[in-house]
């Protein structure tokens, strides 16, 4: 083991011959094996650089990320999706009760299924439909059994046409109008149920396991207003948004994706008061994906006492990661961090500005926590917000040290990618 160090310091500072380095590489990859027993990968490499040995086959708990399309035309070879078990690009809609296009010119993104998954060739791939604003369109097809039947049958064509693994259901939110509550509450379960039938009947037709996912809120009347017990067996995973508890529609600064109540505060929203109620309304543990933040919610106009948390404030929305880590870097933000929360968060007497967010620190506790009570996993929206994947390659990082794997220093890997490229 001194030896390892030895080698490992000498590399780092130079101080080691280059014919050497060779013979000393292969003693460092022997002991690594011995002293940590896992497979050997490395996890901040692009899509050209994936070792064909490399890639970690799905076990539990799994990594799941959310790919916003929106108006972008994705290049997969600039995807570094290592680590990841389940992508969903977002968003599809429902147009004429059948899956249709948000911008039908960008129906290229859709083609690069198989593409992404040759240099992933354990990925599974989803095609997320909904999103936020759309419940309108899912009350209306859900709401008519000839309608969900449309919807269903064109759901599995648009699978199997564009090479996709599944579907994950994203209705922002059945029951939240109080007239139709009822009325959503068994249309949802309906939809499921029919979508689990197709899904499964294809699976038997074509060999392919079909996966069945919902994005799924994470506040108590969401389970009030469904039938969690019920359409628990229909899906393979909740990916549970545990994001927004807090956003711009609050005058009061707070936690927006905590994994533990505040010592300041502690009735309010955590990863872990939502885990629990999941569980409590029959929800097995290894069904419900935890959510992780690549991007703030900020306020302006903050009281500057308590380093501005938990006090009145004027709400200004959203604020990519990307755009976080470098106000971190500025002397006018002072960095904090709620230990009981496990949460961090930036405030600027100057400008009266705070900002919640997640970062290494924080999806580091998420993924222990996933381990901790045997959940099925963890999924962060969404990977463009996270402008130099930092907050996935710690849940990536984390997750395979959860699963018993080792993670090859990047120096050790140089020889095996320049093969890999030949």
């Amino acid at each position: 083991m001194h030896y390892f160090v030895e080698i490992c310091t000498r590399i780092i500072t130079k101080k080691i011959m280059p014919h050497t380095l060779l013979k000393n590489s292969v003693i460092i990859l022997i002991l690594i094996s011995v002293i940590c027993g896992g497979c050997i990968v490395d996890t901040h490499s692009g899509f050209n650089n994936v070792p064909p040995k490399a890639f970690i086959p799905i076990r539990k708990p799994i990594v799941a990320a959310y790919l916003h399309i929106g108006t972008r035309k994705i290049n997969p070879y600039q995807l570094d999706l290592r680590g990841v078990d389940i992508v969903n690009m977002a968003f599809t809609v429902i147009t004429n009760n059948r899956v249709g296009l948000l911008y039908p010119e960008h129906s290229d993104n859709f083609m690069l299924v198989k593409t992404i998954k040759q240099g992933n060739p354990n990925l599974k791939v989803n095609i997320s439909v909904g999103g936020y604003g759309t419940s309108q369109q899912f009350q209306n097809m859900a709401s008519n059994p000839n309608n969900r039947a449309i919807f269903v049958n064109d759901a599995v064509r648009f699978l199997k046409y564009f090479g996709f693994d599944g579907i994950d259901v994203d209705w922002e939110f059945p029951g939240m109008q109080a007239a139709t509550r009822n009325a959503d509450r068994k249309n949802f379960t309906a939809l499921l149920t029919e979508l689990r039938y197709a899904l499964d009947s294809a699976s038997r037709s074509d060999g392919k396991k079909y996966m069945l996912t919902i994005a799924a809120g994470a506040f108590d009347q969401y389970l009030n207003y469904t039938e969690p017990s019920v359409i628990a067996p229909l899906v393979d995973y909740f990916f549970v948004m545990t994001y927004d508890f807090v956003g711009q529609w609050n005058n009061v600064t707070g936690h927006h994706t905590n994994l533990y109540a505040s010592s300041f505060k502690k009735n309010i929203y955590s990863v872990d008061r939502i885990v629990k109620t999941y569980i409590k309304n029959g929800i097995p543990a290894n069904k419900i994906v935890i959510g992780a933040a690549a991007y703030g919610r900020k306020w302006t106009e903050v009281e500057s006492s308590k380093n501005g948390l938990f006090k009145t404030a004027k709400g200004e929305g959203s604020i990519p990661y990307g755009k976080i880590t470098e106000l971190v870097k500025r002397r006018d933000y002072l960095k904090c961090y709620d230990k009981y929360a496990c949460a961090p968060y930036l405030f600027s007497n100057k400008h009266k500005t705070f900002i919640t967010y997640d970062n290494a620190q924080s999806v580091r506790r998420k993924v222990d926590y996933v381990k901790m009570h045997s959940l099925g996993g963890i999924m962060y929206w969404e990977y463009f917000s996270d402008s130099h994947l930092e907050i996935l390659h710690n849940i990536t990082d984390e997750m395979r040290i959860v699963k018993g794997l080792t993670i090859m220093p990047n120096i050790l890997q140089i020889g095996q990618q320049k093969k890999t490229l030949k």
